[in-house]
């Protein structure tokens, strides 16, 4: 497949921008669920809205790819940001009574019927980004909007999680399923990474204002303060370990490989997701460190932030094999480092965690600076069933 002389929409508009401030908001309504629960009941129901946020932002994200802004794209977007709107509002309650659920699944159901639409206008007008076939990803969504809608119907409670997973794991088997529908699908190699990085900030600056809002209505001591500092170290060092590299890596991916649809399908739509998710559960952990810093933690929320950064480091490994068959040596050994702090969290205050976890984090990113510096080579773990 050649370069197109002429991409589409290579920035993001400022419409995109606005809707994109309905998902800050939403990404801090899921992370209050494992905040307010403290249990991995309630970690497990954040991961399951983050599911239908994320699966939102993508289909919305893909709808206007490769279109012209216009005031019609505006109108779009606007409608498709009073859903998430309607979403993030309710989304606290989504497990629990019944009428916010309810108007939860109609709103995601509204947005993901809207999207189908305007995914079957855009394969009417042969635009960039239209699948070829009206049974596609964006059909398999609208089936799992009507199964949470039965959800919100059925008692809270073991079956209407149930239907949640069900959902949630429809709705991401969907582009899994249909991956050949994905081959003749053209995708631009500028827009499409730009606005899944800006996901990627939104979901960073959780840390910042959980911890920030946590930090202005207490009375923090030394120790705090400290905890303070370091947490926003480590967002620096997160920050650097996907902007510094990993941004450019998905862009030359999608100039290079010649089906971008397996680069914005495991990439861009699985292997973000991963990301973000891994984010969310520092800033969950990171919120709780700052009340007590000093205290040996104890459920789940003392393992949220080594755990997070661990799903955060590891995603690089699958995002890199899957765009160019090889992962880092580096990152694989921080990976297993951090994993074994996550299993170690029980037995040390939560400011030793927090300390080594900042520590390793940086070590990580001056050993691949000094890598990249010196013109040496990385080290790469090679897999021979390299990504298709």
């Amino acid at each position: 497949m050649t370069e197109p002389q002429h991409e589409a929409h290579e920035r993001a508009s400022w419409a995109e921008l606005f809707f994109d401030l309905v998902l800050v908001f939403a990404v801090t309504q899921a992370a209050h669920v494992a905040f307010a629960g403290q249990s991995w009941g309630a970690v497990g129901q954040t991961v399951l809205l983050l599911g239908i946020m994320w699966w939102s932002w993508v289909g919305t994200t893909l709808s206007v790819h490769g279109v012209e802004d216009s005031n019609r794209q505006r109108l779009f977007l606007f409608a498709c940001g009073l859903c998430m709107f309607v979403v993030a509002i309710t989304a606290p309650h989504a497990f629990t009574g019944h009428a916010q659920p309810l108007l939860l699944a109609i709103a995601h159901l509204v947005l993901r019927v809207m999207l189908w639409v305007e995914m079957q206008r855009k394969r009417a007008f042969s635009q960039a980004g239209a699948f070829a076939n009206w049974f596609n990803p964006f059909t398999v969504t609208v089936v799992a909007a009507v199964i949470l809608v039965v959800a919100a119907l059925v008692p809270a409670g073991g079956l209407r999680n149930g239907l949640w997973i069900v959902a949630v794991l429809l709705a991401f088997g969907g582009p899994a399923l249909l991956a050949r529908r994905l081959q003749t699908v053209q995708f631009g190699a500028t827009h499409l990474p730009e606005r899944f990085a800006t996901f990627v900030i939104i979901a960073l600056g959780e840390t910042v204002a959980s911890v920030g809002s946590e930090a202005a209505e207490a009375h923090l001591g030394v120790v705090a303060w400290i905890a303070v500092v370091l947490i926003f170290l480590l967002g620096c060092g997160l920050w650097w370990l996907y902007f510094a590299y990993g941004f450019s890596a998905v862009e030359h991916s999608l100039r290079t490989n010649q089906i971008r649809g397996t680069v914005v399908r495991d990439v861009l739509s699985y292997g973000h997701l991963l990301l973000v998710i891994g984010l969310v559960l520092v800033a969950v952990g990171a919120r709780t460190m700052v009340e007590h810093p000093t205290a040996v933690a104890h459920g789940a929320a003392g393992y949220l932030l080594p755990l997070g950064a661990t799903l955060f480091v590891t995603t690089f490994l699958f995002t890199r094999w899957r765009m160019f068959g090889a992962a880092t040596l580096g990152r694989l050994i921080t990976a297993l480092v951090l994993a074994a702090l996550t299993l170690a969290t029980p037995l040390l205050p939560q400011i030793t965690v927090l300390a080594l976890t900042t520590a390793i984090l940086a070590g990580l990113n001056i050993f691949e600076h000094w890598i990249v510096s010196t013109g040496r080579p990385l080290l790469l773990l090679r897999n021979p069933l390299r990504a298709r």
